[in-house]
């Protein structure tokens, strides 16, 4: 057994009660997420990626909005926060992750609407988490790391600017609480329930950017994306599909810096296979490319 996870099963009460055996849950290129089975339960550990440290997000918060977001029906309930900044430990979800093809059924489609909608009316949450800050606080640990900079860096820094600018002006959809990670990985469908895991990343930011994720990784069309906005809006219009291009190009360079940042933390690691350098490179050319796209 692990020695690591082992010490945090004997030191957790439900874990060590008639503990049975673990295994290590797919999913993650960040924490390492493991499936606990007791003779009373099933439960899910997580040990957190020293990320949050350089993000300016505390684990008490998150472990705080996963409560809330528990009570209001669409997270996991929370078994064990005694330790945030270590780990944490949930209950286990009978269910799959959604992939690229439930997008077809237009019933799990509504779900995703209704589960963001709820979680962009949550409020009394002292995190802010936006997208500009993401981006900044991977790059600023990126250089702490001396990770060289991307050839193109700068260029798109300079765009993301401009962007972050013009979002300041929207009262309505900018500054509201968002998952800010709501990728099809991190939604857990029961056949009945549709519900969200991995809140490190929530905080106030831009609604935009968040409706901007589930599609820029998928190979949304231009339809499909239009039909994406009428169903959050419940109307489309021509400017709302402009600023949604514009998070697209945020939510690509979002990776850049992510990639970047894994790849000096990371470094010292020899049992990575994930070149998140090379992710970052890719992400570029991609941009540069005008493709909005992973």
């Amino acid at each position: 057994m692990n020695k690591k996870v082992e010490g945090i099963i004997r030191g957790v009460p439900e874990l060590n009660y008639e503990f049975l055996s673990f295994e290590s849950l797919n999913g993650g290129l960040c924490n390492q997420t493991y499936k606990v089975q007791t003779k009373q339960s099933k439960y899910v550990l997580r040990i957190n990626s020293r990320q949050n440290e350089y993000l300016n997000l505390t684990r008490s918060s998150e472990v705080e909005v996963m409560k809330k977001a528990n009570r209001e029906g669409f997270a996991p309930k929370v078994i064990s926060s005694n330790y945030p900044e270590q780990f944490v430990v949930t209950e286990f979800i009978e269910g799959r992750m959604l992939e690229k093809d439930d997008l077809k059924d237009g019933r799990i489609k509504e779900m995703i609407m209704d589960r963001l909608k709820r979680v962009h009316r949550m409020e009394g949450q002292e995190r802010t988490s936006t997208p500009y800050n993401l981006i900044y606080g991977y790059l600023k640990g990126a250089d702490q790391f001396q990770v060289k900079h991307p050839e193109g860096l700068s260029r798109i820094l300079h765009r993301v600017e401009k962007i972050a600018h013009m979002r300041s002006n929207d009262k309505e959809y900018n500054n509201k609480f968002c998952h800010n990670d709501s990728f099809l990985c991190n939604m857990i469908y029961t056949g009945q329930q549709l519900q969200i895991i991995d809140w490190e990343l929530s905080g106030v930011g831009d609604v935009f950017f968040e409706l901007t994720l589930i599609p820029f990784t998928n190979q949304f069309s231009e339809t499909d994306e239009r039909e994406w906005l009428k169903l959050y809006f419940g109307y489309y219009e021509e400017e709302t599909f402009r600023i949604f291009q514009d998070m697209k190009f945020v939510s690509m360079v979002r990776e850049v810096a992510w990639g970047m940042f894994y790849s000096g933390l990371t470094k010292a690691e020899s049992h990575h296979d994930f070149d998140y350098y090379k992710f970052s490179e890719y992400c570029i050319q991609r941009i540069e490319q005008g493709i909005y796209q992973l």
